[in-house]
């Protein structure tokens, strides 16, 4: 749908806007104040960029200027499943965060994989109950899907760091995207991914992005998280992004996944799991939930990843190998 003359004129004035506020100083940056415990008070003490004119996110800044944290969203998700586990372990193994943050309206997790990952990594993980925004510059939320979509902008624009989808796996360290102002995944000829997203809290994408739900659309799925702001921002101003093509995995995987073995896989930097969707995509498939049983011997490409992290093997293992979950 062609975008009309006034909404066009809007953008650009919040752009010619956004370049100006980041001009001016901000308040007293809480992490510089004395006695400010960085765990309580989600202080992230990296370099405060004001403003990006003319920043280069081809190259990028010589030292890294987003934090080293990771930010999850779980809204009405108090049980963790195997492979969000897995997830989240992979995080910690291939990434090594400074803490993982989530997000989520009820943080009282339960299940034995949440229960594992307390015991390995629990003094690393913050919970941060929040309330889901339940509109957007007077529109109504039309789904939780899309009040996650507002919220990781929300969380970016306060925290900064990498923000990742439930199901998104890390294969290796993203700590190269730490040095640009905004990373995501945008492949030739789509519209940006929005389940991988590394900024720092400044970035002027993110509050572009924030100003297309002006034009809320709760009917069409992924307008003002991908449509609107690809075609209204980074078409016009791709210089404000660091575009990612292929490599954070955010395209259609499912057969290298799931219906074959893909042997390119570790050459990513993250990959998309398209768990949710398996039921459809992947419906002939014998496994319809994953466990450290079933993917011990699991022929695909998603059981040579999991068992990296659970079993520090590609290879399959038999019954004997302990998992130690």
């Amino acid at each position: 749908m062609a975008l009309s003359v006034r909404y066009v004129i809007m953008l650009l004035l919040t752009f010619i806007f956004t370049s100006f506020y980041l001009l001016i100083d901000r308040s007293e940056d809480k992490c510089h104040q004395n006695g400010v415990d960085a765990r309580s008070e989600h202080c992230i003490d990296y370099y405060d960029f004001k403003t990006f004119s003319d920043f280069d996110n081809v190259s990028g800044y010589p030292d890294p200027i987003v934090p080293n944290i990771v930010h999850f969203i779980r809204m009405q998700q108090p049980y963790v499943p195997f492979y969000e586990m897995v997830n989240i372990k992979a995080v910690f193994l291939n990434q090594q965060p400074e803490w993982i943050f989530i997000h989520c309206d009820n943080c009282s997790f339960y299940g034995r994989y949440w229960e594992a990952l307390q015991r390995e990594f629990g003094d690393s993980i913050i919970l941060r109950q929040v309330e889901p925004p339940k509109d957007f510059f007077g529109f109504k939320f039309a789904n939780k899907w899309h009040q996650g979509d507002a919220m990781r902008i929300l969380v970016l624009m306060e925290y900064g760091g990498i923000f990742l989808d439930n199901d998104i796996y890390v294969v290796r360290s993203l700590d190269r995207f730490r040095h640009f102002e905004m990373s995501l995944g945008w492949d030739e000829g789509q519209f940006l991914g929005t389940q991988v997203l590394i900024a720092h809290r400044n970035a002027r994408f993110l509050k572009l992005w924030h100003e297309c739900y002006r034009d809320y659309h709760g009917d069409r799925w992924y307008f003002n998280a991908g449509e609107l702001p690809t075609k209204a921002v980074l078409y016009q101003h791709p210089e404000i992004v660091h575009r990612v093509k292929l490599l954070f995995g955010v395209h259609m995987l499912v057969k290298n996944l799931y219906k074959t073995f893909w042997d390119k896989w570790e050459e990513q930097y993250t990959i998309h799991l398209l768990m949710r969707h398996r039921s459809y995509l992947d419906k002939n498939s014998p496994i319809k939930e994953f466990d450290e049983q079933n993917i011990r011997r699991y022929n695909f490409t998603y059981g040579a990843m999991v068992r990296k992290i659970i079993f520090g093997t590609t290879l399959p293992v038999n019954d004997s190998v302990i998992s130690g979950l």
